[in-house]
Order: C-alpha cells, then sequence, then structure tokens
C-alpha cells in the first residue's frame, strides 16, 4: 500500500499559543472536512511535534489528492478565496507556514503509522544536490528496519498552486510568506526511536546535514480523515 492518488499538499507550521487549542478545534472539526470532501481529495492528515519541536515547526499536516490539477480546480480555490470567518481567524495566527504541492514519485506503506518523521529539503536545485533515484532505491531497506512501516517520496512543484488567494493573504499576518520546499522524504514508524534510526540510517547514507535548507522533524499523529471516513460520518 502507499499514499493515496498521486499528488499531496504538505504543510509546516505553527500556531500563535492562545490560539493551539482552537487551531486544532477548526483542523479537525472545519477544515479537513471541507476540503476532503472537494472532488479530487482523497485524505487529510495532522500531526503534532514531539517533546523538542521549535514551536514554527510544530504542526505537519497533508492532504492526498488524485492528481495536481486537484490543487488549482475551480472547486478548490473557490475554496481559497472564499475563507470562512473561523479559517479567517486561525490563519491569521498561524506562524512560519510553510506549502507546497508535491507530486509523489515513490510510496510504499502498510497503513498509516502513529508517528512520522520529515525531512524537509528547502534548496531549489535539489537535483543537483542529491540523485534523487538514489534515495528511492533506499525505500526497502528502510521499510524493512525494525518498527518502520513506511517511506515516502515527494517533489515539490515550486510554481504549482501558488496563487495569491485570500487564504494566502491571511497566513502571511504573522509576517512570513509560505515556504516552498524542493523535496520531502516522509518515514512512518511505531515509534520515534525506530524512526530516529531510520533518519540516521539515511542522513549518513547521503552525506545530509540538518541546517536552513534541510529541516528534520518528529510528529505524532493526531488526526487523520479519508472520504469513506466522512462519508460514512453523514
Amino acid at each position: 500500500m502507499s499514499l493515496r492518488g498521486n499528488a499531496v499538499l504538505v504543510n509546516w507550521g505553527g500556531i500563535v499559543k492562545s490560539k493551539e487549542i482552537d487551531y486544532n478545534s477548526w483542523h479537525s472539526l472545519e477544515h479537513m472536512p471541507e476540503r476532503i470532501s472537494l472532488t479530487g481529495f482523497l485524505r487529510g492528515f495532522r500531526g503534532v511535534g514531539v517533546q523538542g519541536t521549535l514551536d514554527n515547526h510544530k504542526y505537519f499536516m497533508m492532504y492526498e489528492a488524485e492528481d495536481k490539477k486537484v490543487f488549482e480546480s475551480k472547486e478548490y480555490l473557490d475554496r481559497l478565496n472564499n475563507p470562512t470567518k473561523w479559517t479567517k481567524d486561525i490563519l491569521s495566527n498561524y506562524v512560519s507556514p510553510s506549502r507546497t504541492i508535491c507530486d509523489v514519485i515513490a510510496s510504499k506503506s502498510l497503513g498509516f503509522a502513529g508517528f512520522v518523521a520529515t525531512i524537509r529539503f528547502l534548496d531549489e536545485e535539489i537535483k543537483k544536490i542529491i540523485d534523487i533515484n538514489s534515495i528511492k532505491n533506499q525505500i526497502s531497506k528502510i521499510t524493512n528496519m525494525h518498527c518502520i512501516t513506511g517511506m515516502h517520496i515527494l517533489l515539490g512543484d515550486l510554481k504549482f498552486g501558488q496563487l495569491e488567494t485570500e487564504e494566502k493573504k491571511f497566513r502571511s499576518q504573522q509576517g512570513n510568506s509560505d515556504e516552498i520546499i524542493s523535496l520531502a522524504i516522509l518515514i512512518e514508524g511505531l515509534n520515534i526511536d525506530s524512526l530516529k534510526k531510520a533518519i540516521k540510517k539515511l542522513t549518513t547514507c547521503f552525506s545530509l546535514c540538518e541546517g536552513k535548507l534541510l529541516i528534520i522533524n518528529y510528529y505524532k499523529c493526531q488526526h487523520i480523515l479519508s472520504k469513506s471516513d466522512l462519508d460514512a460520518s453523514k
């Protein structure tokens, strides 16, 4: 099994502390159901950073879709340009937003595990820095590690889906425009220790060093919502 569909929208960021409880309610009860109800959206995910995660990286969100066109469909853009009052309030308090539409170029998993590690590459010249095919060749080795259940490689599109929508305006009100990634690697597992070992294996293999252009975070799953879940709740 793998990620559903051929494209994903990935988001990292934080929220003003006074709005954190409201943010979680909004994302689970309004935002994910609204998005997943749209044509082509398949599943939504939100994870919260484990202890020690910086506040501006505290949350990781992902939407899986049939293909990238879903993220520039009229139906979706109508939502982006007509945010609800609750959406406006939450996004106005969003900190350090990172939002990118990606192609799923490799994916293998058994269901969806409770913990996820993410590696974000921000360098636009990513293909000159790392051989993506070589990373793909590591998937079987990584997923065979103890307590590792999945690995996914996402190639960011630096231009697609970067329209100046109403939601984008609200997201920038804390002073930061959307960060765009060039590549992301997601690893799923049953515990953080196993994920750290998998990340170390990858970073050692490819001589990767964490820094401003390469960010590594660890998350615990908070909520997953699929189309079938939404249909069953009606």
